[in-house]
């Protein structure tokens, strides 16, 4: 009889690949697709330049995705469109999405084009991470800026810690030498008025970004945030943003599993 651990990862695999159907814009997407949720099960065999080599695939809707035979890239299409883990909780304004640690593109492509935002400035420190943020913008004519840096509170050089999942990668003082750079040196560098929406997911990097300066709060209208909280104090930081004039919209509070989210205008929750 099957372990009950293989009988979960089929089961897992079988979830992928009714999704990928479900999502794939053609018959060579969905088997390059399914093949890869596969293989990422027995990724210590993979030869590594299988791993590294960049694939592409069309998603229904005209969508380009550009991905590598990784965990952590398999996981982000799971996350983001399969799951839709960035689907919003609130009528957002069009403009400009700051999407702090990007990964690969995924949510700064499905959050374009899902709510139409009218630039992207997505900052990312790993820099084959960030080629592919570049590739998927351009891919799928979305208008963006890639900063190939670390989120932080000021403008410095910090250590940031490579990971072999590709979405795993954070701060750390074992880490090599990058560049960081804070929200208020991209507002001056692009002349933003305002963000319509900032992303955040950076690793437990959050707390040192809101723990700084906290005037670029006011040119942001709305935030959704992917908290760590085994890494950072997270009442305390829900506390902070709030007390700059943005209202709490709990994760799971409107629909199962929306994230945190900020709001600073009021804007009607969504079903």
């Amino acid at each position: 009889m099957p372990s009950p651990k293989f009988i979960s990862v089929l089961n897992a695999l079988a979830t992928d690949w009714r999704a990928t159907f479900r999502f794939s814009a053609d018959v060579g997407s969905c088997f390059r697709l399914a093949t890869d949720f596969a293989l990422s099960r027995i990724i210590s065999v993979v030869p590594r330049e299988w791993r590294n080599r960049v694939r592409q695939i069309a998603f229904r809707g005209n969508i380009k995705v550009h991905y590598r035979l990784n965990k952590g890239d398999l996981h982000s299409i799971r996350e983001i469109w399969f799951q839709e883990a960035y689907r919003l909780p609130f009528e957002v304004p069009r403009g400009v999405l700051l999407d702090l640690g990007a990964n690969i593109g995924m949510t700064s492509v499905w959050l374009a084009k899902r709510y139409s935002f009218s630039k992207v400035i997505a900052v990312e420190p790993d820099p084959n991470n960030a080629a592919l943020v570049r590739q998927n913008l351009e891919t799928n004519d979305i208008c963006g800026e890639v900063l190939e840096a670390a989120i932080g509170p000021k403008d410095a050089t910090t250590r940031f810690e490579f990971s072999e999942l590709s979405n795993l990668g954070k701060l750390s003082e074992r880490g090599s030498l990058v560049p960081m750079i804070s929200v208020a040196s991209i507002i001056q560098k692009f002349a933003v008025p305002n963000f319509a929406l900032a992303k955040i997911d950076i690793e437990g990097g959050e707390q040192g970004l809101l723990d700084g300066p906290a005037e670029w709060l006011a040119f942001t209208d709305a935030i959704i945030i992917e908290f760590h909280p085994t890494l950072v104090d997270y009442p305390r930081l829900i506390g902070l943003v709030s007390s700059n004039g943005f209202k709490y919209i709990p994760a799971n509070s409107v629909f199962p599993e929306n994230m945190d989210c900020f709001t600073k205008v009021k804007l009607t929750p969504t079903l």
